[in-house]
């Protein structure tokens, strides 16, 4: 079933996630979204930073552990950043660490996905996000 979020926009997602066959799958999930406009994928931590910089995202799904940079030296782009805010991250990991959690806690995360997740943890915490950010642009 597709299903609207909002009414009010379209929303773009960068994917950050060096495990192929998991970004298909997110993909596919994401689809069930009506209201996603676009998803760019990137597979390191350096290009992570680079479209950080460079492109607005609405949501954004980070694997903690990549090659290049890891998810904690992308969280430091967030500081400052004109397009981004950290509140548009969900950051995932496919361990339950306490140091993972409390870095992700301490850079203001809220949202976090333990690997390998189902759709429907995945769709709720995504819908929540987008909930969130349909009301702050109205409001």
């Amino acid at each position: 079933m597709v299903e609207t979020i909002n009414k009010f926009g379209f929303y773009n997602v960068l994917m950050v996630d060096d495990d192929l066959e998991l970004c298909e799958i997110m993909k596919f999930y994401l689809a069930k979204i009506e209201s996603i406009k676009s998803i760019v994928t990137v597979h390191d931590g350096a290009s992570a930073i680079y479209k950080i910089r460079n492109q607005k995202f609405d949501l954004i799904l980070l694997d903690m552990m990549m090659p290049k940079k890891n998810g904690f030296e992308i969280l430091d782009e967030f500081r400052g950043n004109p397009f981004n805010t950290i509140s548009s991250v969900v950051a995932m990991s496919g361990t339950m660490d306490m140091e993972i959690l409390t870095i992700n806690t301490s850079h203001g995360i809220r949202t976090f996905l333990i690997k390998p997740f189902d759709e429907a943890l995945f769709l709720e915490k995504i819908k929540k996000i987008i909930m969130i950010k349909a009301e702050t642009t109205v409001s």
